[in-house]
């Protein structure tokens, strides 16, 4: 690994990439998302309201992981 490249860099890339998989996740799968996360405590099912707006901000923050996955291919 060039010296350029500092742990902190790599640790960061990470983390944006786990996180843009997941939300790229919950957004194409909000329902099983949601069981994955929250179904184990909970005692029935959210509307179909709740799903639609989990995508949307879901849809939003993989957006915004995207764009700090790439911003560096870009920056001049």
């Amino acid at each position: 690994m060039p010296s350029q490249i500092s742990w902190l860099s790599v640790a960061i890339t990470v983390f944006l990439t786990v996180w843009t998989f997941t939300a790229i996740f919950a957004t194409i799968k909000p329902r099983l998302f949601w069981e994955i996360t929250q179904g184990w405590k909970a005692t029935r099912e959210p509307s179909r309201a709740y799903f639609i707006l989990s995508a949307i901000g879901t849809g939003f923050l993989s957006l915004i992981g995207l764009t700090l996955l790439l911003l560096p291919y870009f920056h001049h």
